[in-house]
C-alpha cells in the first residue's frame, strides 16, 4: 500500500511550511525526496508551553526563517502530550519545551536544539546542530578517543545545552576520580560538578565531602559551602514535601546536620533543619507554628519566599493553617501600606 502523501500547512506561508501528517509519513517523504531535503526538523511542543507559542506565532512565520527551513528540512510539528507524540517524547527523551529535533530519514537523531530564540540566532543554532560533529554522540566519541578535561567539558557543554542533565550527571560520576585535582575543580568543570552536588545522595556529593579541604582550596570554601548548602536545602525540601519516599528520618537528619558546619551565613538553615526534624516526628502542627508573620516578613525577600514555600508545602500541612498565615500576612502588609500612606500624606502637606 502506498504511503499517504503529506500535505503542507499553508497557514504559515511564507514562513516555515510544516507538513500535516504522521511522523512515519514525514520519514517516508525524507527518504523518497529526490531533489528536496532529506532530513527532518521536528518541533516538539505542548499546548501550555509559552516559548513554543512564541516560536509558532512570531518566529516561524517570518519569510527569511521559512526560506532557510523549507530549503533544508522536511518540517513537522507534533504535540508531545497527544497521540503519537506521547511515544515520541519517550523515544527521544524530550524533557524540556520547546525541543527541536534534527533527524535523518530513518528517524535517527542527528542533534537537537532546546529552547526558543530570536530568528537569526535561532537559525545559527540550528545550522550548528545540523553538523553531526556537534552532536552529544560525536562529542562523547571524541572524549573516548582522547580523554582530556577539554574534551570532557566539550561533551558536558553539549549535554547541558540539550537539557540532558541526567546524562551529564552520570558522566561526571564516571570521570570525576580520573581527573587530576586542578582539572576536576577548575572554573570550567566546577559548574557541572555543582549540579551533581544538588543531590546529597549522589556519589559526587560523598566524594567531595571526603576531600572538602582540597575543594575549598581550589574552588574557595565560600563557593563550595554555598553549593553544598543549596543541595542539602533541596534535599530537605524534597523530604518534607513527601517526594523522598521511604526516607529514614535518622539518615536525613545525619545529612542535614552538616549544614551547621558550613561557613555561609544562611538565615534559613535553622528552619530547614527544624522542619525536617519535626516532619520526621510527624509533628505537622509544630511546623505550622513556624509560620510566624512578624519573624518571616522581616527577612529578605528571597529568604521569605524560600521559607514560605518550604513550610506551606509540607506534606500534610492543614489548609486552615496556610490560610491563617496568609490572612496574617495580608494584615501585616496592610499596616505597612497604611504607615507608608500616612508618611506620604504628612510629607505632602
Amino acid at each position: 500500500m502506498a504511503m499517504p502523501i503529506l500535505a503542507q500547512n499553508k497557514v504559515q506561508s511564507p514562513g516555515v511550511l510544516f507538513e500535516e501528517g504522521t511522523f512515519a509519513q514525514a520519514l517516508a517523504k525524507a527518504k523518497n525526496n529526490k531533489k528536496g531535503p532529506k532530513i527532518i526538523f521536528m518541533d516538539c511542543y505542548t499546548v501550555w508551553c509559552g516559548p513554543c507559542k512564541v516560536m509558532s506565532e512570531k518566529i516561524f512565520p517570518q519569510e527569511h526563517v521559512g526560506k532557510f527551513f523549507n530549503a533544508n528540512f522536511i518540517n513537522i510539528k507534533i504535540d508531545m502530550e497527544k497521540g503519537e507524540g506521547i511515544d515520541l517524547a519517550k523515544r527521544y527523551g524530550i524533557r524540556a519545551y520547546p525541543t527541536f529535533l534534527i533527524l535523518d530519514a530513518d528517524g535517527n537523531e542527528i542533534n537537537r536544539v532546546v529552547g526558543s530564540g530570536e530568528a537569526d540566532p535561532f537559525i545559527e543554532r540550528v545550522k550548528k546542530a545540523m553538523d553531526p560533529a556537534n552532536s552529544p554522540k560525536a562529542k562523547r566519541a571524541v572524549y573516548d578517543e582522547n580523554k582530556t578535561s577539554q574534551n570532557a567539558i566539550a561533551y558536558l557543554e553539549i549535554l547541558q545545552s540539550s537539557y540532558m542533565n541526567k546524562e551529564a550527571g552520570e558522566f561526571i560520576e564516571e570521570i570525576f576520580t580520573t581527573l587530576n585535582p586542578r582539572d576536576r575543580y577548575s572554573d570550567k568543570m566546577w559548574p557541572f560538578v555543582s549540579q551533581s552536588l544538588q543531590n546529597p545522595n549522589s556519589k559526587i556529593f560523598s566524594l567531595i565531602l571526603e576531600e572538602k579541604p582540597l575543594a575549598d582550596r581550589l574552588v574557595s570554601k565560600e563557593r563550595v559551602d554555598a553549593v553544598i548548602c543549596g543541595g542539602l536545602k533541596n534535599y530537605a525540601n524534597s523530604y518534607v514535601t513527601g517526594r523522598l519516599t521511604n526516607a529514614n528520618p535518622a539518615d536525613v537528619m545525619a545529612k542535614l546536620e552538616y549544614l551547621n558546619l558550613l561557613s555561609n551565613r544562611d538565615e534559613t538553615v535553622s528552619y530547614f533543619i527544624k522542619a525536617a526534624k519535626l516532619y520526621g516526628e510527624n509533628n505537622i502542627a509544630a511546623i505550622a507554628d513556624m509560620l510566624k508573620v512578624n519573624e518571616i516578613m522581616r527577612m529578605t525577600e528571597g529568604d521569605r519566599v524560600t521559607l514560605e514555600r518550604l513550610i506551606m508545602g509540607v506534606k500534610g500541612m492543614p489548609k486552615e493553617r496556610q490560610l491563617e498565615y496568609l490572612k496574617a500576612k495580608q494584615e501585616y502588609l496592610k499596616k505597612q501600606a497604611d504607615a507608608l500612606n500616612a508618611n506620604i500624606e504628612r510629607l505632602s502637606k
